[in-house]
């Protein structure tokens, strides 16, 4: 059973307020809509469908009601819906291209991507950079899905522009190179964070020169440079150190570098997460549950589903099955389409 670490979210759109503050343009939210969109801020998913039904029952604007339904479909791992409920946000846009146009194809392009239906999403970011060609996350986003559909030079060809687009982006960089690792081109991603290091080593924190040598695999000098940015009041800094150590193999040292964090900051289900992940490759399952479980107890962590999941997964190493399978079931209840906690289900079952 795999378990779930955080996803890097540095080069997501932009946040579901902002997008609700400023997408929206001229259309005017209701008490329910207003309220379906408070709980998809607060992950809530399941709450936010109920609140769009309801504004729906009650006439409110109908295309921030589908545009709604389709973030809480994608949350709640329905992504059939969410392109079902995006595409009938788009026939209530009007016949000139807004903001909202724009937002509703990046979101309809990243549920297709999780269908697996990529020449679906290329499609989608294609027709965003007809009409916005300097996007670079279209380019970035299309890139990766041309890596997918095994179309490598066209990947590549994107990645140059959005890269041409934002030369300083270092951000962008690492999530190239990332991407390419993913695809089996390990080699040709780190290219990009050597030339760039190279290039603008003097102008980088020792944090950024450390991060960008811990996805280059130099860990020993990730080590150094990450010691000597370490604040253990940032979370980042804490983060990456910690991870650094586990590759390295000390979990002893990582959990520590975690555990100071965490004294300090006993709100971050972040660490929290990491810590229960540190703890299990160590061995020390009880403790990983602990972790796990103290993430969950904080309120609005954003995290609710990969804390969830890794409960159980530490309680299968625990060898409490029992426990395991009924996390499962109120787990499947809440996230009724992922699909891997499906096949672990049929596991348990025999258990």
């Amino acid at each position: 059973m795999f378990i779930r670490g955080c996803i890097n979210k540095s080069l997501m759109i932009l946040s579901i307020g902002m997008l609700f503050l400023t997408g929206c343009g001229r259309n005017k939210a209701g008490e329910y809509t207003k309220a379906g969109y408070d709980a998809i801020e607060n992950n809530q998913f399941t709450q936010a469908m109920e609140s769009f039904e309801k504004a729906d029952e009650n006439g409110e604007d109908i295309l921030l009601i589908e545009r709604g339904k389709g973030i809480a479909s994608y949350y709640l791992m329905d992504y059939q819906g969410a392109v079902d409920h995006y595409h009938a946000a788009m026939t209530h846009t009007g016949s000139s291209v807004t903001s909202m146009d724009y937002d509703l194809n990046f979101y309809l392009a990243q549920a297709y991507e999780k269908l697996d239906e990529f020449d679906r999403a290329i499609a989608t970011y294609t027709a965003i950079l007809d009409l916005s060609t300097k996007d670079v996350q279209a380019y970035y986003y299309r890139g990766t899905d041309y890596l997918k559909t095994g179309e490598h030079d066209l990947a590549i060809e994107d990645f140059e522009k959005a890269l041409s687009l934002d030369p300083n982006n270092y951000d962008l960089r690492i999530e190239i190179a990332g991407r390419l690792s993913d695809n089996y081109y390990e080699e040709e991603g780190i290219k990009y964070l050597q030339n760039f290091l190279v290039e603008n080593e003097k102008k980088l924190s020792s944090f950024d020169r450390g991060r960008i040598y811990y996805y280059m695999g130099n860990l020993d000098e990730a080590k150094v440079l990450l010691e000597d940015a370490r604040d253990d009041d940032d979370q980042s800094t804490v983060l990456f150190l910690g991870k650094t150590y586990e590759k390295l193999g000390d979990y002893n040292y990582a959990a520590s570098v975690y555990d100071n964090f965490l004294k300090r900051h006993p709100e971050s289900a972040l660490i929290y997460n990491q810590l229960g992940l540190c703890k299990l490759q160590s061995g020390d399952h009880e403790a990983a549950l602990n972790a796990f479980v103290s993430a969950k107890n904080i309120e609005n962590n954003g995290m609710e589903q990969i804390l969830s999941y890794n409960e159980i997964v530490a309680c299968e190493y625990m060898g409490d099955f029992k426990k395991a399978k009924n996390l499962m079931a109120s787990y499947l209840t809440a996230y009724p389409d992922d699909d891997a906690a499906k096949k672990e289900n049929v596991f348990l079952s025999t258990r």
